[in-house]
């Protein structure tokens, strides 16, 4: 598994934005789009039920087919994870990412399962999974390539999705270097996106090399990517912290997805969704 690289103090950024989560959750809770339960809810009448959070059109992670069903890397692992856990039935939430978190805070869910890295900040917040189960190494995406280091991004204009990692870092880069580049905040579609691209209104992202290969195959689109990592972690599952249902819940994931590891499943569906083994 890899390890972060930490190249700047995200410290300030990430608390900063951990707040901004916290305040835009609460104006958004009756919005979040619409819900899909797992294929299998097991024969067990006295299951209890759990509420998995995960995003809306994070492909290849969770967007909808051409049938308007849940698909993508994360429905497919917590479904099989369903499956190896008679006593649980998972049931899944959409919500915009930054959502994600008081959602998970007011109990409003119970795993969050949306690509989460790890950081200080949402270590005292949150407890993690035992174990990883997807690499996130972010590269520089772009439509006409050249960039290898934040550097490069000088006088362009960088897109991100308040709440995660890669603004925190983009955030981080500016605060040494203040107006290297311009962050242009979204969520907008795959489809939008690579538009803005087109038009100028961005020059840049960061992303991982298998979310831009699939984007390229389901669109059509020419993105670049740098040939280095600006940054490598990993993803795990995020649960509450301080509750005695949540840890116990937290083993019993964490049990599969090591099993998981052991016998090839996590690599199998890795190599299905995402192109390749990105689970080591």
């Amino acid at each position: 598994m890899s390890k972060k690289k930490n190249q700047w103090n995200l410290k300030k950024t990430l608390a900063s934005l951990a707040v901004l989560a916290f305040v835009g959750g609460a104006l958004y809770y009756g919005l979040s789009g619409t819900e899909a339960k797992s294929d299998d809810s097991g024969n067990n009448p006295d299951a209890k039920t759990v509420i998995v959070g995960t995003g809306a059109n994070f492909r290849p992670f969770v967007y909808q087919d051409g049938d308007g069903k849940d698909t993508g890397y994360e429905i497919a692992l917590i479904q099989a994870i369903d499956k190896k856990l008679p006593e649980y039935k998972f049931k899944v939430d959409h919500y915009e990412f930054s959502n994600l978190f008081p959602a998970l805070k007011n109990k409003k869910i119970d795993i969050i399962a949306n690509q989460i890295e790890s950081n200080d900040e949402r270590r005292s917040e949150y407890d993690f999974s035992e174990t990883g189960y997807t690499n996130y190494d972010l590269h520089i995406q772009s439509l006409t390539g050249g960039y290898e280091s934040l550097d490069d991004l000088k006088g362009k204009k960088v897109y991100a999705i308040a709440g995660g990692n890669a603004p925190a870092l983009l955030e981080a880069y500016l605060e040494e270097h203040p107006g290297a580049f311009e962050i242009v905040y979204g969520s907008w579609s795959d489809q939008v996106l690579l538009q803005n691209f087109k038009n100028g209104t961005v020059d840049a992202t960061l992303a991982t090399k298998y979310t831009v290969n699939f984007t390229n195959k389901q669109l059509g689109s020419d993105y670049k990517v740098s040939k280095t990592a600006i940054n490598e972690s990993s993803t795990y599952y995020l649960f509450r912290k301080n509750d005695k249902e949540e840890a116990k819940l937290n083993k019993a994931v964490s049990r599969v997805l090591k099993e998981f590891k052991e016998d090839g499943t996590l690599k199998n569906l890795s190599e299905e969704y995402l192109g390749g083994d990105y689970t080591k």
